[in-house]
């Protein structure tokens, strides 16, 4: 073989290590175990288990059994409680059609409960909560509703995608002082917002999709509005504990790079004041 010949065949190769890798990406499926530490959680809501899903994305990248592969595994988890963070659809509203009765598998003890994203509010967020609803899935539309967990009561609130027409009052409305309470919104970067309100313990968001395509030093010019602060992990922002999920599905191109579909496990424990312990405890593939 001549140098130019070896050239462009290690090029071609290499080429297609990386679109075989990223294409393996994009249906790796791992489950982020993350440790919640509350001070003051009372010992009855120790171990409540909420699993997270979010950004679906159903059609033309992501495909149905892949989603199924994800609520399998969320049901596996036996949960307290699942919610699901927006963006069912993409291309095509009708999806939805499609997505809604795999969602019908997924159950926990306290309910399914949702909210939209912004592709839902493009495509047509009154076609997309019809489809959810017709499939036993509660939307929580700038509303929350009270769960009763033992002797204790819980407090779950949705907020609309910042291209509706969001608010924490309404979606607080009803939440008593003492109520732990928990926050679903499809953008992460409301937190600064809802931690200088000093109601919510735990905000659940998506969207960012971990940048999708994650390549250090380009990562943040492909993250999209209201997704760029905290675009995945978890975080501390005073008082209130956010987790962004990178979610499930691929939008714009059919590829992941350091960014693996996730299922979030989200587990209560009581802290102490001098706990200190991250809350990440671990990821593994599913």
């Amino acid at each position: 073989m001549n140098r130019r010949g070896f050239v462009t065949g290690g090029a071609a190769l290499a080429f297609g290590g990386l679109y075989a890798g990223l294409c393996f990406e994009g249906n790796r499926l791992v489950r982020e175990q993350v440790r919640v530490p509350i001070l003051g959680l009372p010992e009855g809501l120790e171990h409540f288990k909420i699993v997270a899903l979010s950004d679906f994305h159903l059609h033309p990248f992501t495909q149905l059994e892949f989603l199924r592969k994800a609520f399998r595994a969320a049901r596996a988890l036996n949960p307290d409680l699942i919610v699901l963070l927006g963006d069912f659809v993409d291309a095509t509203v009708d999806a939805i059609d499609e997505l809604g009765p795999a969602l019908s598998d997924l159950n926990a003890r306290h309910g399914v409960f949702a909210v939209l994203g912004n592709h839902d509010f493009r495509k047509g967020p009154a076609i997309v909560e019809r489809g959810l609803v017709r499939h036993g899935v509660e939307v929580l539309r700038n509303r929350g509703v009270g769960l009763s967990v033992g002797k204790h009561s819980v407090w779950l609130g949705g907020l609309d995608s910042y291209l509706g027409e969001q608010s924490l009052p309404a979606a607080l409305s009803g939440r008593k002082d003492g109520d732990l309470t928990l926050l679903m919104c499809h953008e992460p970067d409301i937190a600064d917002e809802i931690a200088e309100d000093g109601r919510v313990h735990i905000q659940l968001s998506g969207h960012s999709h971990g940048g999708q395509i994650n390549i250090p030093g380009l990562v943040e010019s492909g993250l999209p509005p209201m997704g760029r602060k905290y675009a995945f992990g978890s975080y501390a922002i005073k008082d209130l504990f956010l987790h962004t999920s990178r979610g499930l599905g691929m939008t714009t191109v059919p590829f992941r790079f350091r960014s693996a579909p996730e299922v979030s496990e989200i587990l209560l424990v009581r802290k102490d004041r001098e706990n200190t312990v991250s809350p990440l405890l671990n990821k593994a593939s599913i």
